[in-house]
């Protein structure tokens, strides 16, 4: 969905457009906590608990074209508590769909790089969940470092720490998978 149409949906915060963005974002949020609980019923309760949240929320969201990445976090922190409460975390490499190049014709090229996105993916999944957060943030939802800070409530400087390990990890991880 784009940027201008969700702009509008959120600014007209009836059931309406509820409807249209938890259609619209259900399965990436699904996606952003079935990571970090790895159980289908945890992660579809956790899941419309974040939209109930973020609906009722949705006056104190600045930049209304922002709404995925600002119920991601809201997802991300809900499935983070209830396993702070649950005590256990599990990760799994099912991510939000990075865009693929539709322009490339080439099955052998975009068959490489399915596999690179594999590789990545596995790698990012044994990132903790703090340096997963992030990374997914900065990644999948292309939010500067700042906006990050700002969602997560937390300084920039721990964002570029955060960062910072987590590249330094998954550069090792994947390292090692090529040696």
């Amino acid at each position: 969905m784009e940027a201008e149409k969700i702009k509008e949906l959120v600014l007209q915060n009836d059931n309406e457009a509820h409807r249209a963005l938890f259609e619209a974002f259900y399965k990436r949020t699904y996606a952003v906590t079935f990571n970090i609980l790895r159980r289908r019923e945890n992660s579809e309760d956790i899941t419309q608990d974040a939209f109930i949240k973020a609906f009722q929320s949705l006056h104190q969201l600045h930049d209304k074209e922002k709404f995925g990445a600002w119920l991601a976090v809201i997802a991300s922190n809900l499935a983070r508590n209830f396993l702070k409460r649950e005590k256990k975390i599990i990760l799994t490499d099912e991510l939000p769909e990075i865009r693929s190049n539709p322009n490339s014709a080439d099955p052998e090229e975009e068959a490489i790089r399915g596999l690179e996105k594999n590789r990545v993916r596995e790698a990012i999944r044994t990132l903790p969940p703090e340096q997963y957060q992030v990374i997914v943030l900065q990644y999948y939802y292309d939010l500067k470092v700042d906006e990050i800070a700002s969602m997560l409530g937390i300084r920039s400087g721990t964002v570029k720490s955060r960062l910072f390990r987590a590249r330094n990890k998954l550069a090792s991880t994947l390292e090692l998978d090529q040696g």
